[in-house]
């Protein structure tokens, strides 16, 4: 494809309203990483030991469950992080804040469902512990987050969910299966999908919520 598109396309998808997408998984190689990585307006020097930490980084990553295809904010993520520690500066994952801890307590009856979910955080050299209530311990988390991250990125404010799916990995392991959670989040102008996996299914929302946040911000301060 990169050599010559004519060998899978039969049109240039641009002449009827499409886009060409390089999708990114287990059976990718290198051309794949570099070729996302343009997407994302970064340039990866193919000798760069960076580029293979993050194929293996990657396909490590799809045998336990994840799927960056559908989630490619978050392996740009992935790719910020390996490449920062690679020494690359320019295109490096920075730590905007970070999650010490966090507990959900939810009261359920037959009628209602209550959640209080308290974090701890860590913002610009800062210890903050907030708690929120929602209707559910995802709904908890996520504004417990948000009340803390947005006194010093007002931004997030603007951030909402636009798509949740959790989908069901091992089947056979019953209520232990492991699950992948695909959360999509929106600015009102742009969207990014994250993704988190894990046993326990509030670990892997968790995961997804804070990328997406992370992506947001990310987004916001490169505009």
């Amino acid at each position: 494809m990169e050599k010559n598109p004519l060998t899978y396309e039969h049109i240039a998808p641009d002449m009827v309203g499409n886009q060409r997408r390089i999708v990114i998984s287990d059976q990718s190689g290198l051309s794949n990483v570099l070729a996302k990585a343009r997407t994302f307006g970064i340039e990866l020097d193919k000798s760069h030991p960076a580029c293979r930490q993050i194929l293996e980084k990657l396909k490590d990553l799809e045998s336990q469950g994840y799927q960056f295809e559908a989630a490619e904010a978050s392996f740009d993520l992935l790719m910020r992080e390996i490449s920062g520690n690679c020494g690359n500066h320019s295109y490096s994952r920075p730590e905007l804040f970070s999650i010490k801890g966090f507990q959900v307590h939810c009261d359920m009856t037959q009628d209602w469902t209550h959640a209080l979910a308290t974090i701890k955080v860590i913002v610009k050299d800062q210890d903050i512990l907030e708690a929120a209530e929602g209707n559910g311990p995802v709904s908890a988390l996520d504004t417990s987050l948000r009340k803390t991250l947005t006194n010093f990125y007002p931004e997030i404010a603007q951030f909402y969910l636009t798509d949740y799916k959790v989908r069901i990995l091992d089947c056979g392991a019953g209520i232990s299966a492991k699950t992948r959670v695909l959360v999509e989040s929106s600015n009102g102008q742009q969207c990014w999908t994250t993704l988190g996996v894990s046993s326990n299914i509030l670990d892997a929302s968790y995961q997804a919520v804070v990328e997406g946040i992370e992506c947001g911000l990310l987004l916001s301060l490169a505009t």
